[in-house]
């Protein structure tokens, strides 16, 4: 199979979240911007330097997410409210900003989109 070049803006990746008290992990899938390398490195360079915090990053970056669901299994909507619910919850906090490094680097569920 040969590689076609062609631009991709954005890409997705599954998160797993380890829910204190759950048998076994959840999974959410974020959509993210894909950005070229050079951007890549800045963004990279900014987060070292304390210049982009985790929250900054995610809010820029993060399109979309599925598979949150409310306590009676109704699928809630990706909002900036949830976001920031979520971001403050130490068990997906984590995993959601790997995710974004997951993504940039073409992992996961972002590999079958090529």
């Amino acid at each position: 199979m040969s590689f076609t070049l062609k631009p991709i803006t954005d890409i997705q990746v599954d998160v797993s979240i380890d829910v204190p008290g759950a048998e076994k992990p959840s999974t959410l899938t974020a959509r993210w911007r894909l950005h070229p390398f050079s951007e890549q490195q800045r963004i990279y360079d900014r987060q070292k330097n304390g210049e982009m915090t985790d929250d900054e990053l995610v809010q820029t970056d993060l399109l979309d997410l599925q598979g949150v669901q409310d306590e009676a299994g109704d699928t809630i909507a990706f909002t900036p409210e949830l976001l920031s619910q979520l971001m403050d919850l130490p068990y997906v906090r984590r995993p959601l900003v790997l995710s974004w490094f997951q993504a940039q680097q073409g992992r996961s569920q972002a590999a079958a989109k090529n």
